[in-house]
Order: structure tokens, then C-alpha cells, then sequence
């Protein structure tokens, strides 16, 4: 049966994985299919911003007003560790800002983690066998993926839905679960408070949300979406895994096309639970707020934001377009 190992994986995971998201909320229920563009904050992008890259290295969207100006760079939740990335332009635009402001990270309580897992057992356990509950073609496709890892068709009985979906995108064979990354922003903020700039910015950390309260959401998802996080979590194992690595080496390439039409896998599961998304619009709300008080001061500051907020309807540079402020896209010159 499933162990506490791999709930605790689950849980660690969730915090690379999150993607800061800002959408209406709307309740679902088990009426009818999962309709991804009323209920998922990160569906719908605003399609004038997808633009690709003209410079080396990631994308940039730039924000200014008449004095000043915010360079933003949309960063990925989550890439392989050692991933190699041009950073000329992100040095050229660092040395001498004003600020650099960090995206929110979720916060992560390893105590709180394992209370949960070792407390909270309604949020992950299934209160009949998990496979039969589940639509004929759906336990088919669970069976098969699971003999492929070799682990037997019983062994994620006693789970949710949502949390094998999560186990059958990352397992490997023998059944371990295993995600390890690097961070983006870290290396970014390394060359921020280096000493080769000749004038370094102030960084600033956002607020993030609680894992744990997410965790809940997940597990609290009513039978629909439990079995659309499933039938996710599956089409990624299909597909060969989370991949990782090509979405990291679209992003570092500038390939914003591609990067806005890659399937998003159990991320949609995620972004689609109601308290993850309460949770992370506080995020970016903060995100906003703290790229109009950078604008007040004359010169150049710089932002990270998470790819798809950036860019979502109602995300960050929809919410400061509409202030009346001048977005400038990745395909535009941007000095």
C-alpha cells in the first residue's frame, strides 16, 4: 500500500509544482464534465502577450510609465537542477536597478507536513477502494500504468484519486517517487547580491501561501475533479513523464509559444482545486502592488513572476495594463 514516504514526497513536491495563480473562483461539483476555462485560473492567456523572445536568453515583458520602468521576467515553478541559461541581459538589467522583486514562494513547514500526513488521514485516504470507484477506461489506464512501474493494481487503493494522480506522474519504475530541482530565482538573486555589478538592487521577497492549506484543497476536491487530477496525473506518465527539462529549455530559449501551449499535466489539477487558487491570489495581488510602488521611483527595477500569472487573463500584466500603464511584449525592442 501507498506509505507515508510517498505522501510526504507528495506534499514537498506540491511546493515546486504550485503555480501562482489570480481567477475567479467557482465552485464544482460532480453535475457534469470539468470545464477547465471557468475554473481554472491559468487557462486562458491573454493571447497578444505570447510573443516570443527577440534577445538572448529567457523572455521579458517590460512595464513603464513615464519615468520609470519594471523589466519582468516570467519564470518557471520549477527546472532541473544545473539548467544553463543566458544571463547577459539579466546582468545588464540588475546593475543599477532600483529593486529586484522575487516572486512569492510557497511557504513549507516540514513539521506541519508530517502532521498532516500522519494526522490528517481524510484528506488523502480513500474511503473505499480507490479503483472502484473509478469509470471502467480510467481504472483501465491506472492498472497499466501502474504494472508498468511494477507495482500491483491494488497497491493506491486506499488513496484519493487527486494524490495517485500526483504518484503516477513522478514514479519511476519500482514505484519510487522521486523530484528534485534547482531554482531559478535563487541563481537570480545570487548575481543580484554579487559584486560584480557595479550597483546592486535591493531585493525584495513576497509573501507566499501555505502548502499545508493547499495539501487540503487537493484532498477536499469533490469526485469530478478527483478523477480529472487522476486521468492528468496519467496523460503525463503517457506522454513520458512531467518534462521538465524540455519545458526549461523552451523557457531558457525565449520560446514563449511553445512554453503557452505545453500540456500542463497535473499542474491543471492544482491550479483547478478552489483553496489552492484563494490561497495564491494573494500572491499575486502582492505581485502587482509591488511592481506600481516600484514605478514610483524614477530608473529601472526588475520582477520575477511565475509564467502563466503573468501572462493569464486578470493576471499580473493584464491587471497593470488596465491601470493604464504601457506594456511592452518580448518581441518589441526593449532597451
Amino acid at each position: 500500500m501507498v506509505t507515508t514516504r510517498r505522501f510526504a514526497a507528495f506534499a514537498a513536491s506540491l511546493a515546486l509544482l504550485a503555480a501562482p495563480a489570480a481567477f475567479a473562483q467557482q465552485a464544482v461539483d460532480d453535475s457534469g464534465p470539468i470545464d477547465l476555462k471557468r475554473i481554472d485560473p491559468e487557462a486562458n492567456l491573454v493571447e497578444e502577450l505570447v510573443v516570443n523572445a527577440r534577445l538572448p536568453g529567457p523572455a521579458w515583458w517590460k512595464v513603464s510609465d513615464a519615468d520609470s520602468t519594471v523589466y519582468v521576467m516570467a519564470v518557471p515553478g520549477f527546472t532541473p537542477k544545473g539548467l544553463d541559461f543566458d544571463t547577459s541581459v539579466i546582468e545588464r538589467r540588475l546593475d543599477g536597478a532600483n529593486r529586484l522583486i522575487l516572486a512569492p514562494e510557497p511557504k513549507v513547514s516540514v513539521v506541519r507536513i508530517v502532521s498532516l500526513v500522519m494526522t490528517g488521514r481524510r484528506y488523502f485516504l480513500s474511503e473505499a477502494p480507490m479503483r472502484q470507484t473509478l469509470p471502467p477506461a480510467l481504472r483501465e489506464r491506472l492498472e497499466a500504468r501502474l504494472k508498468l512501474a511494477g507495482e500491483k493494481p491494488e497497491s493506491m487503493d486506499d488513496i484519493k484519486p487527486a494524490f495517485a494522480g500526483f504518484l503516477v506522474a513522478n514514479m519511476r519504475q519500482g514505484g519510487s517517487v522521486t523530484l528534485s530541482g534547482g531554482s531559478v530565482a535563487e541563481r537570480i538573486e545570487k548575481i543580484a547580491r554579487s559584486g560584480d555589478l557595479k550597483k546592486r538592487p535591493k531585493v525584495q521577497a513576497l509573501d507566499g501561501y501555505d502548502v499545508i492549506d493547499a495539501l487540503k484543497s487537493v484532498g477536499s476536491l469533490p469526485k469530478a475533479q478527483q478523477e480529472f487530477c487522476l486521468e492528468a496525473g496519467l496523460r503525463e506518465a503517457e506522454a513520458g513523464g512531467p518534462g521538465y527539462e524540455a519545458i526549461a529549455q523552451r523557457w531558457a530559449a525565449g520560446d514563449v509559444v511553445q512554453l503557452a501551449a505545453s500540456d500542463r499535466g497535473y499542474q491543471a489539477c492544482l491550479a483547478s482545486a478552489p483553496g489552492v487558487a484563494a490561497e495564491i491570489r494573494g500572491t499575486i495581488d502582492r505581485s502587482t502592488r509591488a511592481i506600481e510602488a516600484a514605478l514610483k521611483a524614477p530608473g529601472k527595477s526588475v520582477a520575477l513572476v511565475n509564467f502563466r500569472p503573468l501572462l493569464a487573463q486578470d493576471g499580473v500584466l493584464d491587471r497593470l495594463k488596465a491601470k493604464g500603464l504601457k506594456i511592452t511584449t518580448p518581441g518589441e525592442v526593449q532597451p
